[in-house]
């Protein structure tokens, strides 16, 4: 009696054989990644000071060239300035408070950490002052744009095309740093076994997964929503530390992905064809 060939092995099982040899691996990234936001805030300042044609001058003062012309008697080439409040409203300086904005509230999302409740909180808070100011004006008969027009008259930023350009260039080089370095220090987890591979001569740590439990935390609402980050933590068996990674990318696909690999059995009866197939 003849026995039936072995049928090959179907492109998924090889699929997930090699998924099993690789593992998944987990970076964890510095801080500084999220002030990516600027870097492209300041490209766009960048391109908006050329289409303006590079005009950094203060609108409320008269040009040197037609200064000069003025000093020659032409005084009809001398433009009236516009009011401190209204200089506000110039592109130049519109791009720098947008500029500067941004920067304020990516350094403020590095130096802080917001959870949900604490970010709902702030919200109420903001709108509860802004309600507040309003009612007083409102009910005092105070004139609250007085105020707020002395402040835009005394705010004047404006930079170049290139200090734009160059700030983006160096987040730039400073977030292509941090991607390109970031195997001198990361996780592999495997079926039956955790990896640590650090060091710059890729120095291996080894973990059992027996039992292994992991907690997935967003320690900072601003930080998901910018790159879908958060906290991991892995408990391993026979460790009296909990071992923590902060700030791992997408981390509801590293979830995912942990699951269906602790999902499946630890012990697989391979083949000569899959094997080779690898």
């Amino acid at each position: 009696m003849a026995l039936d060939p072995k049928s090959a092995p179907s492109e998924r099982s090889l699929h997930s054989t090699r998924m099993d040899v690789n593992g998944i691996r987990i970076f964890t990234y510095p801080k500084v990644i999220y002030i990516f936001p600027t870097m492209i805030v300041s490209l766009i300042c960048g391109i908006g000071m050329i289409m303006v044609g590079e005009r950094i001058e203060d609108p409320t003062k008269p040009t040197y060239a037609a200064q000069v012309k003025a000093n020659s008697g032409d005084v009809s080439a001398v433009t009236p300035p516009v009011a401190a409040h209204e200089r506000f409203k110039s592109v130049q300086n519109l791009l720098g408070v947008l500029f500067l904005g941004v920067l304020a509230f990516n350094l403020l999302t590095m130096a802080l950490d917001f959870p949900r409740f604490t970010i709902v909180a702030v919200f109420l808070l903001v709108g509860f002052v802004i309600f507040f100011f309003l009612w007083v004006g409102a009910a005092f008969d105070v004139s609250l744009l007085r105020w707020t027009r002395g402040v835009m008259a005394s705010i004047y930023v404006y930079a170049n095309a290139a200090f734009y350009f160059m700030i983006s260039a160096v987040i730039g080089v400073i977030l292509a740093v941090v991607y390109g370095t970031r195997y001198l220090d990361y996780w592999q987890i495997m079926p039956n076994e955790i990896l640590h591979h650090h060091g710059p001569l890729s120095d291996l740590e080894r973990f059992p997964t027996m039992n292994l439990k992991f907690d997935k935390e967003i320690p900072d609402v601003l930080e998901f929503a910018f790159l879908g980050a958060g906290r991991l933590v892995l408990h391993v068996t026979e460790e009296r530390k909990a071992i923590v990674l902060d700030n791992v990318l997408f981390i509801n696909s590293v979830e995912f992905a942990l699951k269906n690999l602790m999902s499946r059995m630890e012990v697989r009866i391979t083949t000569d064809q899959e094997v080779a197939g690898l």
